[in-house]
């Protein structure tokens, strides 16, 4: 493949670069290189917007799945959208180069180009200088899959779906899904600061901060249209890693998931002050100590990672 980005990349020749010769003929090659050319930008069927609504009824092939890839191929489908407001994409890891259009709108291109095998590391850290091998990830992998539809491009049913396949892919690996965040986390210490909204308070225009005031808070909040249905992890003590990798630390509030789960399971959103009061005691007194939580949110719609209505061409 040639190389599309990168530094002085628009210092690079186009077009015709070297020797076109028609070989075969019993009088010797014919050679092409100095003879009058022109160029095309294009395709014929972007110039007779093929991806249009209104274009929709040009004369179409049926295509079957056992029907073999061709390059430079046009394919039409419909397909129905589930309701909700999670966010829209096509996973087009099936086909190879190209563009795509929904409803007449351009999504843009798409390029599900594998990565090199070999450059990705176990520990990633980004602090120092940058260069574009640095935390590499997804080694051996298409670099993308994915391509956001924004909602408002599309309706409950129908949606037309235009692709221009430039490298025999297959088009019946086309889905439409729904992307849902489902685990959420949270980390406050009791050194950190309240809330903004919890100082912007009726004591404090009177300038009496009071105790409750001070007392830091942990938030969590699902998307809309879904609740927390369980608490993965929670710890007020020590903890320690990130954000699906916590662990408890050498002091540990033996009450915290119960605590948590009491306050957030079936909310949408909820809050926890910073407090060894709210613990039932103070698990490790004289040392800053720490909330973190790791919760799991869901939609009456779904219960997993990703909803996929497939697309049949």
């Amino acid at each position: 493949m040639f190389q599309n980005y990168g530094a002085f990349i628009e210092k690079d020749g186009a077009g015709i670069r070297g020797t076109i010769k028609i070989t075969g003929f019993k009088n010797g090659d014919i050679d092409l290189s100095k003879s009058l050319w022109t160029y095309q930008v294009g395709l014929q069927g972007e110039f007779l917007q093929l991806y249009t609504e209104e274009n929709e009824y040009s004369e179409w092939i049926e295509l079957t799945p056992d029907a073999i890839s061709s390059t430079f191929t046009w394919y039409k489908t419909y397909f129905d959208v589930p309701g909700g407001t999670d966010p829209v994409a096509l996973d087009l890891k099936s086909m190879g180069k190209g563009q795509a259009w929904v409803n007449g709108h351009h999504i843009g291109r798409y390029w599900t180009r594998v990565s090199p095998e070999s450059g990705c590391k176990q520990v990633c850290d980004y602090r120092g200088a940058y260069d574009s091998d640095k935390c590499l990830t997804n080694c051996g992998k298409p670099t993308q899959t994915l391509y956001h539809v924004p909602r408002s491009w599309l309706r409950e049913s129908n949606n037309l779906l235009v692709i221009l396949e430039e490298t025999a892919g297959n088009p019946f690996g086309i889905s439409v899904k729904l992307h849902l965040s489902r685990l959420i986390c949270a980390q406050v210490s009791e050194s950190n600061y309240p809330t903004l909204q919890k100082l912007l308070n009726a004591d404090l225009i009177v300038e009496e901060v009071t105790a409750n005031n001070t007392i830091p808070e942990l938030h969590l909040y699902c998307q809309e249209g879904h609740t927390i249905s369980s608490i993965t992890f929670a710890s007020f003590g020590t903890p320690g890693g990130t954000c699906q990798n916590f662990s408890r630390g050498n002091c540990h509030a033996p009450s915290s998931i119960s605590v948590v789960s009491k306050e957030c399971q079936g909310k949408k959103s909820c809050s926890i002050k910073i407090s060894h009061t709210v613990f039932g005691g103070d698990p490790c007194p004289g040392v800053e100590k720490t909330l973190s939580v790791e919760a799991r949110c869901t939609s009456s719609l779904s219960g997993g990672f990703f909803r996929e209505a497939v697309s049949s061409f």
